[in-house]
């Protein structure tokens, strides 16, 4: 469960290999702790994923799974209507540009609202492979071209994906393999603690390894799963580790960015305090974070709003209006989400543009890489869309194939729907009920996969419902009424809660 640093080392010299031998988390760790600006490529089954590093951060992720698109996304969390999304894909596609632009210029969207949309899209397309326990991976440091301007922190990422994706069964290998009962500060952590919120059970694990205390004291105090969960986070970030004596107690600070709730890093916009009034006015909050998200997509040309045949005049004077609007010093450093900080980005980016289109060689090179992007922009179009898998799609085939009692082709729908998006609950409690009634998964182990579907998805009815009737089997009548009760609620026009409940009072 421990990596170190020279095990890191080896894994980016590999370059290649299986997930089952060096799991994702593991590659996080590796790029991270090397600050290494790479591509890594992941194969699961059917699902492929392309990650971008920059500097060991993550800054994109590329799929081919239809609902990691940003507008899927947006509509599966209420922010987009379906019929606006339809509209502004179309566009999207005809212009050739994004479809976050065409949303905040649609007013559909503030820019702040897509820059924490985008920030929360990329965070939990990170999570996804966390669930993966099979598949190969590899690493170029051929890094293409990107215009992102997000940043996830790894040590957070890891802390959360194993928190809420990981398989139970690798937290619980994980932590059997401790040797020692006493747990202790590490001397040297992969990263420091500060850049990682905890839980409040997370936190607990923190503070008892600071004090010494036993792993038995915890397993009293903690859900276990939890536990094993936050033992194998801490430990793979060389935080925490175990002894077989009871080492010094630490009485270091709390951790002062403990919360409680684990969240992959998202950012709340604000609108800064009013500017002096200059002659160009200053850009508002939502000016500048939506000229900073496209600031690196655009070049010279478009970044200055100009033709391609605009004269020295007319480029000069667009860029004293945007180097003017975009001043940094007019902008409170102190204000919230380092505004300063994107509007001085957008200043140099103007900067950078001016003197590229103020030389004509660089002008020339600029005209003749736009005329070939529009010529292989034309190919693509006519190649058409590569193809995508839905896991929406997956799971109502899923539901047809059991109302028609072909239960082995559900599974298989379930299964891979689960695979795309394994921070669904409602998938996972499907496959997880499918596999027992096929008598694939006894019921013990059926009820840890409908718990670790609750875990995931708190709100998901049926697997209230499906782990209601396997207690029922069980022979667990209190906890089987708890779970249906809890169902009912979840699920109140849905009948199946009540008639399960009617057949266990018989």
């Amino acid at each position: 469960m421990h990596v170190t640093r020279d095990q890191l080392a080896g894994v980016l010299r590999a370059r290649s290999g299986k997930l089952e031998d060096t799991p994702y988390a593991v590659l996080l760790l590796a790029l991270a702790v090397a600050e290494e600006s790479a591509v890594l490529d992941l194969r699961h089954n059917q699902i492929q994923k392309t990650i971008v590093f920059d500097d060991g951060s993550p800054i994109d992720c590329r799929s081919n799974i239809a609902t990691e698109m940003l507008s899927r996304f947006l509509v599966s969390t209420g922010k987009l209507k379906a019929g606006d999304e339809n509209a502004a894909v179309n566009e999207s596609i005809s212009r050739g540009v994004p479809i976050g632009e065409i949303l905040t210029e649609r007013k559909l969207l503030s820019a702040s609202e897509l820059y924490r949309a985008l920030q929360q899209n990329l965070g939990r397309k990170l999570l996804e492979p966390f669930s993966w326990t099979s598949g190969m991976w590899s690493i170029s440091r051929d890094v293409p071209a990107n215009s992102s301007v997000l940043r996830v922190k790894v040590p957070q990422l890891l802390v959360t994906g194993i928190q809420k994706v990981e398989p139970q069964e690798n937290a619980d290998a994980a932590s059997a393999s401790l040797k020692g009962n006493y747990l202790a500060l590490s001397e040297s952590p992969l990263f420091p603690l500060s850049d990682v919120r905890l839980t409040a059970n997370q936190q607990k694990v923190l503070d008892a390894s600071r004090r010494s205390a036993t792993l038995d004291e915890l397993r009293s105090a903690i859900d276990p799963d939890d536990l094993h969960r936050t033992l194998y986070a801490l430990s793979l970030l060389g935080a925490i580790e175990t002894s077989e004596s009871r080492p010094a107690p630490k009485f270091e600070l709390a951790n002062p960015f403990a919360a409680d709730e684990v969240a992959v890093e998202v950012i709340v916009e604000a609108e800064p305090e009013p500017q002096q009034d200059l002659r160009v006015k200053a850009a508002s909050a939502d000016e500048v974070i939506s000229a900073y998200l496209s600031s690196r997509r655009k070049d010279a040309f478009d970044l200055l709003g100009v033709p391609e045949d605009a004269g020295p005049v007319a480029i000069t004077k667009m860029y004293l209006f945007l180097s003017e609007k975009y001043l940094p010093s007019r902008f409170d450093e102190k204000a919230p989400d380092a505004l300063r900080e994107k509007a001085q980005e957008v200043f140099l980016a103007a900067a950078r543009a001016y003197a590229e289109l103020a030389d004509p060689v660089r002008r020339a090179a600029l005209l003749q890489k736009r005329e070939t992007m529009r010529e292989e922009a034309a190919a693509a179009a006519k190649a058409g869309p590569s193809a995508m898998i839905d896991p929406e799609a997956l799971y109502r085939s899923g539901l047809n194939f059991a109302a028609a009692g072909k239960l082995r082709e559900a599974l298989s729908s379930f299964e891979l729907a689960a695979e795309c998006d394994a921070q669904n609950g409602t998938y996972a409690a499907e496959a997880a009920w499918t596999r027992y009634r096929l008598g694939n998964t006894p019921a013990p182990a059926a009820m840890k996969l409908l718990k670790n579907a609750i875990r995931i998805d708190p709100n998901s009815g049926v697997a209230y419902l499906y782990a209601g009737q396997v207690q029922a089997v069980l022979g667990h009548k209190v906890e089987a009424s708890a779970y249906l009760d809890r169902a009912k609620k979840l699920m109140p026009s849905d009948p199946r809660p009540a008639e399960a409940a009617k057949i266990l009072r018989l």
